[in-house]
């Protein structure tokens, strides 16, 4: 696996927890502000991980 394939299976991994997080906020209303802090988080590795892979693809 080259580094391009391995920024993008983690992109694929950083979506995938954005929905899962963003699902888990709006089906526990307790934690709803932890879950929706951490798709945040998330969605800024994403973002920069498709930067990554622009640059590197460019």
């Amino acid at each position: 696996m080259g580094p391009v394939e391995a920024l993008r299976l983690a992109l694929s991994m950083e979506i995938e927890a954005v929905e899962k997080y963003s699902k888990f906020a709006n089906e526990h209303s307790v934690a709803r502000e932890t879950f929706e802090f951490l798709a945040d988080e998330e969605n800024k590795h994403k973002v920069l991980l498709e930067k990554k892979i622009a640059e590197m693809t460019a």
